[in-house]
């Protein structure tokens, strides 16, 4: 093993971490600039052009977040390798998966609602 190829995988690790973050906090910002400040005030968001093109601008995103996420997970587990304890590595790599599913799953249920909202 070189040192060269000793380096490369903890700064993925990093990286992937760093870009789940970013992308995640992005789309969440934007979610929460589109939604109205009055929770009574459920409808006339979803009329605005500009609120609802940030709705999906920030749904187009999740994906990718989920990616970097997965990348992350690999990387990590990669990295630990047989050092791991097998409980833990089932828990962290049932969580992750569990949490990337629950995005996607809130994603798709987010565009079906706008999608049936513009129809």
């Amino acid at each position: 093993m070189t040192v060269r190829g000793s380096l490369r995988t903890p700064r993925a690790a990093g990286i992937a971490g760093v870009l789940f973050a970013l992308l995640l906090t992005a789309a969440l910002v934007l979610v929460r600039l589109a939604a109205p400040a009055d929770p009574a005030d459920v409808g006339a968001w979803l009329a605005d052009p500009g609120r609802r093109h940030l709705v999906i601008l920030a749904l187009h995103i999740v994906p990718f977040a989920g990616i970097a996420f997965l990348w992350f997970i690999g990387v990590v587990r990669d990295r630990i390798g047989p050092r791991e304890d097998k409980f833990f590595a089932t828990v962290f790599l049932g969580s992750g998966l569990l949490l990337v599913a629950m995005l996607f799953v809130a994603t798709g249920v987010a565009t079906a609602v706008l999608a049936d909202a513009a129809a």
